[in-house]
């Protein structure tokens, strides 16, 4: 047995392992087995030729047909607990994945609104340079001050009290689904502890 909270971690931890697998399977150097023969004595009457087995790049206790096997398992694995977890969620008090999905949304928009909120009018004073024509006919330049005056075009009020509303929104939604995913059960015993290597589960 296994909470949705667990089931979601091992289901992360099913794709580490097949994203590993992959890159063991492909690398070229690992699923062949390369002999080369050092044909010296056709150069060399005085030398003897060479047979020499590559050594491959990992030095593991499985084979690539091992990892080919173990790959099948793992997608069994996930497809049998992918299965589960659906039948699962139906019976959950909303809807996981759309309160998910909102929630972040949510959060976006609460971050733009708390961007917005520390946005302040103001004035400041700059400095700036033209050019002119003097009295001899030259182009000079000449400098002079700018007085900015910026002013908000939203009311801060309404902004703070907005994000203050989305924060307890979304506050509440991830209470409610943490307290689902710890307290809905699934009927799954995984084949694999998530404390193992990954060189422990192919062999195990």
């Amino acid at each position: 047995m296994m909470n949705l909270k667990e089931a979601f971690r091992y289901q992360n931890f099913l794709d580490e392992l097949l994203g590993t697998a992959y890159s063991y399977l492909n690398n070229k150097n690992f699923v062949v087995s390369t002999v080369e023969t050092h044909l010296k004595s056709q150069v060399n009457p005085d030398a003897k030729d060479e047979v020499i087995e590559v050594q491959k790049p990992y030095d593991v206790d499985f084979t690539p047909n091992d990892l080919i096997d173990f790959v099948v398992k793992v997608i069994n694995e996930k497809e049998k607990l992918s299965n589960i977890i659906s039948d699962a969620k139906m019976r959950t008090e909303i809807d996981i994945d759309v309160a998910i999905a909102l929630n972040k949304k949510k959060q976006g928009f609460a971050r733009v609104l708390q961007s917005l909120s520390n946005i302040k009018s103001g004035e400041k004073v700059k400095n700036a340079s033209d050019y002119k024509f003097n009295t001899d006919g030259n182009q000079i330049s000449y400098y002079y001050k700018i007085n900015e005056v910026t002013k908000i075009d939203f009311d801060r009020n309404d902004v703070r009290g907005l994000y203050k509303k989305l924060l307890k929104e979304t506050d509440e939604v991830s209470t409610k689904l943490d307290s689902i995913l710890i307290n809905t059960e699934l009927d799954f015993d995984p084949n694999w502890d998530i404390n193992d290597s990954f060189e422990e589960c192919v062999v195990a």
